[in-house]
């Protein structure tokens, strides 16, 4: 594992040059500068052996291309997505009056609201072109109501067709993944910006808990969900309404955890092998081990972390968590202004996804058979100052949550539009073979 660190501190940082970053990742030490040089000779030598096989690829494109404009029957296909990087997440001024918030008794939109093409008579000829026209009153509908269901579209059965439908028809501007600087989300189809959506057989019997799509200091400001196959059985596509949670949490709780703000445990590494050591030595490899896993994450992502040792979130056994900056649970819309529930408590807590496991997994979650950053992507979440939340607080979120999460049965073809302010989201466990799909934009 700690020469899978080192490779890390060699992979490309998340964003463009010109970027924000924070002030503890604005200096760069004398191994990392190495480690850049080395990569950077290590690429120009295979830049040289690569010449020729590009040369003779280029050849070959140019070839096709006079072939495709020479033959109708051979169309060129659209050119890749460009997806832009993923937004700062906007934060705003902590001003919200929660005594205020709850008081409010204002009648909310309905959640979600549906937009059916079965339901409008529309044939397959005319769904793009309804989309067309009334692509302004779609997006002031997503705004009002924080999520909209496209059904029964066949426009939306393939990636070409999803991509045309939110390029072309809805003229969203995509975005990149906000777990690009994290772990490399699998894609259904890379050149027209689709991501998969937690299909992995391994994790059919993980419950996906609500959240907004927020990763250190980034957030898309929407999604679109998109079913290509539904499951055979379950794996439902949930929403919740954030302006709904703030009215039903407790006041004391929700005052609480607003003044003391929250903080989120986003990776943790497993250290239990220390534990087995003399003191003196453990005291001799902490310091080194943390050292150089601080290094390594540094120059993988774009936001302030603080790795700490941990004997609490994993039955015991001694880990490195990995924690982000303190944020607000509750802030502002960027666009409405209005107070939004903004925290991922029901997904990140560690006691409150153990729960799930017991409820819907019979307390096997697979997560043994998984692989990659999912071994390492177990998160947890605190106050601000770092204590814990009690489990009192947890599990009234996690009622409050489940009492108003909208569980939504996708087939194939159906299209969720998500306000990822305004809007939490997650999914049910499943049986057999599931094939959902998202894409984010600015």
């Amino acid at each position: 594992w700690l020469f899978a660190l080192a490779i890390a501190v060699s992979l490309p940082r998340y964003g463009q040059p010109g970027r924000q970053v924070s002030m503890s990742l604005r200096t760069q030490g004398a191994a990392t500068r190495a480690s850049v040089g080395r990569v950077a000779s290590a690429t120009a030598l295979l830049a040289r052996h690569r010449k020729g096989t590009i040369t003779r690829m280029t050849h070959a494109k140019n070839k096709f291309a006079l072939r495709s404009t020479m033959n109708p029957s051979m169309p060129g296909n659209p050119p890749p997505v460009e997806l832009a990087p993923c937004p700062y997440t906007q934060w705003g001024a902590k001003d919200i009056d929660i005594d205020a918030v709850q008081a409010d008794a204002t009648s909310l939109p309905d959640f979600p609201l549906e937009i059916s093409a079965k339901a409008l008579g529309l044939s397959a000829a005319e769904e793009k072109k309804y989309i067309m026209e009334n692509k302004q009153s779609i997006l002031e509908k997503l705004q009002k109501h924080g999520a909209v269901v496209l059904r029964d579209f066949d426009l939306t059965k393939s990636p070409a067709g999803f991509r045309d439908m939110w390029e072309n028809g809805l003229q969203l501007s995509p975005c990149q993944d906000p777990l690009q600087s994290v772990a490399a989300r699998q894609t259904v189809s890379k050149s027209d910006g689709v991501f998969e959506a937690v299909n992995k057989p391994s994790l059919n019997r993980y419950f996906v808990g609500m959240h907004n799509e927020m990763v250190g200091t980034r957030t898309p400001k929407k999604a679109a969900f998109v079913c290509f196959k539904p499951a055979e059985e379950g794996g439902e596509f949930l929403v919740l309404n954030g302006q709904q949670m703030l009215r039903d949490l407790n006041p004391e709780f929700l005052k609480r955890i607003y003044t003391k703000d929250m903080r989120y445990a986003v990776a943790q590494f497993p250290m239990g092998f220390l534990q087995d050591q003399p003191e003196f030595l453990q005291n001799l490899l902490k310091p080194v081990i943390k050292s150089v896993l601080d290094l390594a994450i540094k120059q993988k992502v774009d936001f302030y972390t603080e790795s700490v040792w941990d004997t609490t979130t994993n039955n015991g056994d001694l880990v490195l968590q990995v924690r982000a900056a303190p944020n607000p649970p509750v802030l502002r819309h960027p666009e409405t202004n209005e107070p939004v529930w903004f925290a991922n408590i029901h997904s990140h807590s560690a006691k409150l996804r153990d729960m799930r496991a017991q409820i819907y997994s019979g307390g096997d979650e697979g997560r043994d058979k998984t692989t990659g950053s999912s071994k390492i992507n177990l998160t947890d979440v605190f106050y601000g100052d770092g204590t814990a939340i009690s489990e009192e607080d947890l599990k009234h979120v996690a009622e409050v949550t489940m009492k108003n999460a909208q569980f939504l049965k996708l087939n194939q073809g159906d299209v969720v539009l998500v306000d990822n302010y305004k809007t939490q989201h997650g999914r049910n466990v499943f049986e057999g073979t599931r094939k959902n799909a998202v894409t984010w934009f600015e």
